[in-house]
């Protein structure tokens, strides 16, 4: 006799799941920030809300603060990736180079001094409201109804 083993609160294939979706999401918001020359950091909010409704959903920790501590990691971590796919993009335009030529090449503090040169305030609030937005996201569980049977006959 095989005996169950409870539902774990932390479920790796859906912080993987998580941690894919922001990676992907930052390349995403990084691609529509070079086409267009803008930071577009109004990305950050769609984007933390799916990192938290993921981890809120059937694949993650189901609404702990185990799930918003980890949405709120993981936006943070999708913000930092597309900032730094931008950076680098910027400087593969202006120097002629080749994307994964530039990625090798420069460094984090350059990366880092980019950012922090044309990042604004607005900028700044956006990014920190998608990482609010995605810890509040991911708290939120919707527990699935549940139908009352009654055991006493119907009167018709």
């Amino acid at each position: 006799m095989r005996a169950e083993r409870a539902p774990s609160s932390l479920n790796l294939f859906g912080l993987a799941t998580a941690l894919m979706i922001a990676l992907a999401g930052g390349a995403v918001w990084a691609l529509a920030a070079l086409f267009r020359q803008e930071t577009l950091a109004v990305l950050a909010l769609p984007l933390g809300f799916l990192i938290g409704r993921v981890l809120a959903g059937t694949h993650g920790p189901r609404g702990t603060w185990v799930a918003a501590l980890c949405a709120a990691t993981f936006s943070l971590l999708a913000s930092g990736y597309a900032l730094w796919m931008i950076a680098s993009g910027r400087v593969a335009m202006l120097l002629g180079m080749r994307l994964s030529e530039t990625l090798s090449s420069i460094g984090l503090d350059l990366t880092f001094a980019m950012t922090r040169a044309w990042l604004t305030v607005p900028d700044l609030m956006f990014i920190a409201s998608g990482v609010f937005l995605a810890a509040g996201a991911a708290t939120r569980h919707r527990r699935p109804r549940v139908q009352i049977q009654s055991s006493e006959p119907s009167k018709e």
